[in-house]
């Protein structure tokens, strides 16, 4: 590629690094205009790349989600396989940062894992197999991700993607709660991200290693401090993602430490955020949080009321897997409630729908909990005859 190819993407590198995403903005709208006017194609799709990148740190998903698109189109136009990655790349990221599109997420990461591999570009092919390692559902699947672009990273000399790397692994030991090796993990990555200048990553990186802390009660105000320093530079940048889950992941610690009120307050953040940049995907996943709130206190009828709203959410979203599972949340609420008809309803709402995605793992699962309901039904007039149970519905 040309120098001036080159040069511009290295210095929107460095301003995402610095979280600097309004200047990437203006820059690449200066740059987008002036390649079109050159037809100048390369330099066109790189802009359009930072506009994508850069939007979606802000928040903005369906202009990132326009801009990765015609990236895309473009380079598949030039037959450039490596800028048709980076399209897929920053796909991939809109789809599960800002629409929880797992699937769809999973499908530009694949494409992009066969097409650079194919080509022999190993920094891309690195990138996009720790793409699928961020969306594994297995913390084993991650690790095993995150080894292979290590060495990758490691012989290419890439600190950036190391440190991405050694992160992806940190968090696989965490979700396996393995947290003494995920510390050693934040260790390393942390100096390589401060190495680099990278910012955001480096509070992503405390925010986690705060996480950790955070499991222990002689660290745990530590723990507090760290993530409430890494969401304050979240909102310093206008990192909504990054905001949004780090909320996310004080309420969870607050709850796991059974402080119901302080995990409300961070759920009630995240529902303002959510309505603040008026994105129904992030509105949608509060409202279910706000319902396992409910769950969890024992106020069952509202928790089925916030699984309702977060289901007509999940539609408008266009997001029938979230359906499926706030669908599944209230038949499971209303099984402990002994109304197994309204529960077999909703099981069979959320069966059909993960049929329809032909996500046949969920599809027998629920299928087993519409069996397992008839058995309770089952269970609970027998119980009714003997006079042990309660007249609820079957």
């Amino acid at each position: 590629m040309s120098t001036k190819t080159d040069s511009l993407r290295h210095d929107i590198g460095e301003l995402l690094k610095s979280g600097s995403f309004h200047e990437v903005v203006d820059r690449c709208h200066v740059e987008l205009t002036m390649a079109r006017r050159e037809q100048r194609y390369s330099i066109e799709i790189i802009a359009l790349l930072g506009l994508a990148q850069a939007q979606c740190s802000l928040g903005h998903f369906d202009f990132a989600r326009d801009y990765s698109n015609q990236a895309i189109e473009l380079a598949r136009e030039i037959r450039s396989t490596g800028l048709a990655v980076d399209g897929l790349l920053a796909r991939a990221r809109v789809s599960r940062e800002g629409y929880f599109q797992t699937m769809e997420a999973f499908e530009d990461y694949r494409s992009a894992v066969d097409l650079t591999y194919e080509a022999g570009d190993m920094r891309r092919y690195a990138q996009s197999l720790l793409g699928l390692g961020e969306i594994a559902s297995k913390p084993g699947d991650a690790r095993k991700h995150a080894w292979k672009v290590i060495d990758i990273a490691r012989e290419l000399n890439d600190a950036s993607l190391e440190a991405r790397a050694i992160l992806m692994l940190s968090n696989s030991f965490i979700r396996a709660s393995q947290y003494g090796k995920a510390n050693d993990g934040l260790l390393i990555a942390l100096q390589k991200a401060q190495s680099i200048r990278d910012r955001l990553l480096e509070s992503i990186i405390i925010g986690q290693q705060g996480l950790v802390l955070a499991q222990d009660s002689e660290t745990f105000e530590k723990g507090l401090e760290q993530q409430l320093t890494a969401l304050e530079v979240a909102r310093g940048m206008e990192a909504i993602f990054h905001e949004f889950m780090r909320l996310y992941t004080l309420a969870m610690t607050m709850l796991a430490a059974r402080d119901f009120d302080e995990a409300r307050n961070y759920f009630d953040q995240m529902l303002a955020l959510s309505q603040d940049v008026e994105h129904k995907p992030y509105e949608m996943y509060t409202l279910g949080m706000l319902g396992q709130w409910q769950e969890l206190r024992g106020e069952l009828d509202s928790a089925i009321a916030y699984f309702g709203r977060a289901v007509e959410r999940a539609r408008e979203a266009h997001n029938p897997a979230y359906e499926a599972r706030y669908l599944y949340a209230i038949g499971a609420v209303c099984q402990s409630q002994w109304d197994f008809a309204s529960a077999r309803r909703h099981f069979s709402e959320a069966r059909a729908i993960y049929k329809s995605l032909d996500d046949g793992r969920n599809a027998t699962r629920v299928s087993a909990s519409i069996v397992y309901s008839y058995l309770l039904a089952f269970a609970s007039r027998i119980m009714r005859l003997i006079g042990m149970g309660r007249d609820d519905p079957a």
